[in-house]
């Protein structure tokens, strides 16, 4: 790969108070055998041994500030103005990127487009069960079956000038938010069929309450009915009491069953990306 096709990728890791997993997902992401990287981390005031562990790391951080935000949302979006390359990734503090995922980032890149979507691995560090997941390209408007897989996602810094950044507003499902945004106005976007982490289950994204009520507040930002926001709650609802029978089977049953199901349905359509490679998911 010639210097011109190397794009700069920035990564952007937030926190606060998370000294429990935060080396592991700073060390996954200096030791990217890629160059042309950058490393941001945005700290909310942490008032734990976070600060220290940053510190341990700071001269393979690029961009550091530590003070209060306003959440998980406003902390992304400092990440993404500070940000100078030319596509932007970001790995929570409790997640882990995949080996060499930034090089197989950049192996992919093309000028136009403004979305790289790639799969990730669900992971129990108690159990170390995994599954990977492939992410939703197409979403409906009543957001079922949908995957962002955050961690998955490598947004240029364009796209997010052209489109806007995440709505502050919103604690869980930012994400969800975003993406539905992007394909709705048409991003274009390629799959890149490759593992670009390690997700960690548990977390904000994980409470059930937050993720319903959001869900429904995009529903209707878009341009959703009451109907289709009764549709959307039905099926979440009944999705979540059969998960709920099938966790009796196991900790891990749940997610196991879900990722067979999603990379069996999803096969096909994945063929096709993968020769496509590109376009709009809409």
């Amino acid at each position: 790969m010639n210097n011109i096709d190397k794009p700069k990728i920035s990564v952007i890791t937030v926190c606060y108070n998370s000294e429990k997993h935060l080396e592991e997902c700073i060390r996954s992401v200096v030791e990217q055998s890629y160059e042309n990287k950058e490393y941001i981390i945005i700290d909310g005031g942490s008032t734990d041994g976070t600060l220290a562990i940053i510190d341990k790391y700071r001269d393979k951080i690029d961009y550091f500030v530590s003070e209060p935000d306003r959440g998980i949302s406003d902390a992304f979006n400092k990440g993404i103005k500070a940000a100078s390359g030319e596509i932007i990734g970001i790995c929570n503090s409790d997640d882990v990127l995949a080996e060499n995922v930034l090089t197989k980032v950049a192996g992919a890149y093309d000028p136009e487009v403004e979305i790289y979507r790639l799969d990730e691995v669900t992971r129990n560090f108690k159990t170390m069960e995994e599954y990977r997941f492939t992410p939703t390209l197409v979403f409906n408007k009543w957001l079922i079956g949908c995957r962002p897989l955050h961690m998955g996602c490598y947004i240029t810094k364009k796209a997010f000038e052209k489109y806007g950044g995440y709505d502050v507003n919103l604690k869980s499902s930012m994400d969800l938010d975003l993406l539905y945004r992007l394909t709705v106005k048409g991003a274009k976007y390629r799959y890149v069929p490759e593992v670009c982490g390690f997700f960690r289950k548990g977390g904000i994204s994980g409470n059930r309450k937050i993720r319903n009520r959001e869900r429904n507040i995009i529903i209707r930002k878009y341009g959703g009915t009451t109907w289709d926001i009764i549709v959307s709650m039905a099926y979440h609802l009944t999705y979540q009491f059969l998960k709920s029978v099938i966790l009796l089977f196991g900790e891990d049953s749940a997610t196991k069953l879900k990722s067979l199901y999603v990379n069996s349905l999803y096969v096909k359509r994945k063929e096709k990306l993968v020769s496509s490679h590109s376009g709009s998911p809409m």
